[in-house]
């Protein structure tokens, strides 16, 4: 299902290439899942600043997929959090550190 959901935060990487890692890992998990370049085009929204990469999308997008995404984000920044916001609700929240 495909909703209009915004993704707003920031993480922090330990460093740089950290930050391109998670980057890296992240286009994997959906290109593992058989979308298309184009359905993974939307990462291309993310803004990196040194070891910071900030999240501000509002997009229609599949919010499984999304949440694969930004699991893997999370799961080695040292410091931050993406919220998933459809409309008025927060709908996830993807913390640094997150492993479940």
């Amino acid at each position: 299902m495909q909703d209009v959901v915004a993704f707003h935060g920031t993480y922090r990487y330990a460093t740089r290439e950290n930050l391109e890692l998670a980057i890296s890992s992240a286009r994997a998990v959906l290109l593992d899942d058989d979308a298309s370049e184009v359905e993974v085009a939307w990462m291309r929204c993310f803004v990196t600043r040194g070891t910071e990469l900030t999240v501000n999308l509002t997009t229609r997008v599949d919010r499984f997929s999304a949440a694969a995404v930004f699991d893997t984000l999370a799961e080695t920044a040292i410091e931050g959090a993406v919220a998933a916001m459809l409309g008025n609700a927060q709908i996830d929240l993807f913390p640094s550190g997150r492993h479940d």
